[in-house]
């Protein structure tokens, strides 16, 4: 029997998170942040001897700002995934991944426009079930980082740039990728899009926040990239959610569909589901867990069937123990039916 590889867990840890961000200059309108996180986990058979193992990693991000004038402000952020285990990373010789790297101009009013590796349009609907320590929903790429986009990073492209707008409860989000320019890119070209919109009303005096999202993407491969397997040509992702928030409950649910195009056979289609609910008890301790799936539509084949349940303990505003206990049930091939994480992430 195969396991859940660790790839289906590391995506968590380069979920985002709430870091702890320090301001290491500040002077005639420049501003410079350090922030970052180190985190520990252990699980159960996460070894091809279905062995218990442990992993650590880490974090290290700058965010940049300069004052232009009173309309416009620069702005800049580079972030890294930082790895101990060296097959852990794409370069058996390199510790270091890069996750942003990106510039920008924000206009205020007017929105914000970057270039870059930025956090991609979609993420405004991903993000909506995102809020695991240990573990981040596998539904919503289906290998497309194999397939279409060698350098899709969980919601970051190369050579990508995008446009932010918002105003109030509503929320805008386009991109167009072009590739980084400085090497050979499976991309030939890409779009994006998101649109949300958050309001409130009182419920019981308590007031019940509410976000719907729509999300967009289509990608075109390179027709002269052939380093990539199968026949695949465009990549097509839409998607929709919501977001529901009372007092110390939470509650997300997203649906959608991947399409990818092929040449000379027909198209194969997903289906993506993925919810999470969340209740906090204290300040300190929260209980969530959800339900996702993804089954290829034709054939109603399982690639993916999961339960997750989690609690988290904050020792501090910046440290977090958790527990995670994923069930996972698939078709595509035999894996670990009862997986346990335990982490400890510490931000700064």
């Amino acid at each position: 029997m195969k396991i859940i590889p660790l790839a289906l867990l590391f995506p968590a840890l380069l979920a985002t998170s709430a870091a702890q961000a320090v301001t290491v200059y500040n002077s005639k309108g420049s501003q410079l942040d350090i922030y970052g996180r180190i985190e520990a986990q252990a699980g159960n058979e996460w070894t091809a001897e279905h062995n218990s193992a442990t992993n650590l990693t880490g974090r290290l991000g700058f965010e940049a700002q300069q004052k232009l004038d009173e309309q416009f402000d620069l702005f800049g952020k580079l972030e890294w995934q930082v790895n101990t285990q060296k097959n852990d990373t794409k370069n058996p010789n390199n510790t270091w991944d890069i996750r942003y790297g990106y510039l920008g101009v924000d206009a205020k009013k007017f929105g914000k426009i970057m270039a870059g590796r930025t956090r991609n349009p979609m993420y405004q609907w991903m993000g909506i079930t995102d809020r695991y320590m240990n573990y981040t929903s596998n539904v919503y790429s289906n290998w497309v980082g194999t397939r279409i986009d060698s350098s899709y990073q969980w919601n970051r492209q190369d050579g990508t740039l995008q446009y932010e707008y918002v105003n109030g409860g509503l929320d805008i989000r386009t991109a167009y990728v072009m590739g980084n320019g400085s090497s050979s890119s499976t991309i030939d070209n890409g779009y994006m899009a998101s649109l949300g919109y958050a309001f409130e009303f009182p419920v019981a005096g308590t007031p019940l926040k509410i976000k719907p999202v729509i999300a967009w993407q289509k990608m075109t491969k390179d027709p002269n990239d052939t380093s990539l397997s199968g026949n695949y040509t465009d990549y097509l992702q839409q998607g929709a959610g919501v977001r529901l928030s009372y007092g110390k409950a939470y509650l997300g649910i997203n649906v959608g569909r991947q399409t990818y195009e092929q040449k000379g056979k027909p198209d194969k289609d997903y289906d993506a589901f993925d919810s999470l609910a969340e209740y906090w008890f204290t300040s300190k301790v929260a209980l969530r867990g959800g339900y996702s799936q993804l089954i290829e539509s034709d054939n109603d084949y399982v690639h993916r069937k999961q339960w997750i349940t989690e609690a988290e303990y904050r020792l501090k505003k910046n440290v977090h123990f958790s527990a995670t206990y994923i069930y996972d049930d698939r078709e595509s091939y035999e894996s670990a039916e009862n997986l346990w994480v335990l982490g400890l992430r510490y931000e700064f």
